[in-house]
């Protein structure tokens, strides 16, 4: 089968495509024949030699996207052959067939296209896991979502405004800040040219949450903006400068990297967490119960994951330059023509 084998670290360009042998299922397994690949952030991390979470090289990139089941391991009872699904993995979404375990492979949406299926696993789980299990916002909340415009950013503006909590968002342009707004936030803050703080101070005086994925200022001035028992939740380190062959990188990713100040927090009583739905996929009845739970509210809600761009297989390392531009929102696909 195609697919991109990962053998050295760097740019785009480091992504090809190679002749792999296609993976057979082990007993609680499913093999699917992938449909879309959804990209995320961190596997741009990941190419770049930025990420903990992967594995050692060669290795097939690529955490989640939609197929049909072709193949079913002997101890599978959950699903049947030609069952659409969309699937979550550490890795192997990259390529034309993936193995799975048979819980992380979750029904497809009927009510969804092919496309938001494939767009939906790992921004929905992480907004949710981040808003409700680590956060507990409550409906009169005021709620901050750092890069709001981006694929988790979009899915927790939607969920957020949703439940009734007063949203605020932060983006890069206009475009971007329009789409928060429609999304379902009061105020949409354009990050290059406006002071989040001063605004937000100056009309809620504070926020009861923080979604943020950034760190340094960005990160400090947020917890600056916490209401006595405000939450902030850590989901991601966009601005990340570490590098492997640069040691001066490595005191900057220290200096800015999000920390818990504790005589702080017990001083102002806020809390501090972070999440990384990735470790929680070795826990069969945390995902059941997240995704029941997920797919009922957002179905209640006629929620979707907003797309801004699809590109075919051979493609894939410009969808990675894409996302790396900053002029994506929403979204980013893959289409797996096999």
């Amino acid at each position: 089968m195609k697919a991109y084998l990962l053998r050295n670290h760097g740019q785009p360009g480091v992504l090809k495509i190679a002749e792999v042998i296609e993976p057979v299922p082990e007993a609680n397994q499913v093999k699917i024949k992938v449909r879309y690949i959804g990209i995320n952030y961190a596997e741009i991390l990941s190419r770049r030699g930025q990420y903990n979470w992967a594995p050692k090289k060669p290795y097939i990139p690529g955490m989640e996207g939609m197929g049909e089941i072709v193949e079913l391991g002997s101890a599978v009872k959950t699903h049947k052959l030609g069952d659409l699904v969309i699937f979550g993995n550490q890795t192997g979404a990259y390529a034309e067939y993936i193995t799975v375990s048979d819980y992380m492979a979750l029904p497809a949406l009927p009510s969804f296209s092919e496309e938001e299926n494939g767009a939906f696993l790992v921004t929905f789980m992480t907004a949710w896991i981040s808003l409700f299990k680590m956060g507990r916002i409550k409906p009169e909340d005021v709620v901050l979502i750092h890069a709001a415009a981006g694929g988790v950013g979009t899915a927790a503006v939607q969920l957020a405004s949703k439940f009734g909590s007063t949203v605020y968002g932060t983006a890069s342009n206009s475009e971007k800040l329009e789409l928060i707004k429609k999304l379902g936030a009061k105020s949409a803050i354009n990050y290059q040219t406006e002071d989040f703080f001063d605004i937000i101070k100056d009309q809620e005086g504070g926020v009861d949450y923080v979604l943020e994925v950034v760190g340094g200022e960005v990160f400090k001035k947020s917890v600056e903006l916490l209401n006595p028992f405000g939450r902030l939740v850590v989901t991601g380190y966009a601005s990340i400068p570490f590098k492997r062959w640069n040691p001066w990188s490595w005191w900057l990713t220290w200096r800015d990297a999000p920390k818990a100040p504790i005589m702080n927090m017990a001083k102002n009583s806020y809390g501090i967490l972070a999440s990384h739905i990735g470790y929680l996929i070795e826990k069969p009845e945390i995902v059941k119960n997240n995704w029941s739970e997920l797919v009922e509210f957002v179905q209640l809600h006629e929620i979707k994951p907003i797309i801004s761009k699809i590109f075919d297989f051979d493609e894939l390392p410009m969808a990675h330059e894409y996302m790396e531009s900053r002029k994506s929102y929403g979204k980013i696909l893959v289409k797996v023509d096999n």
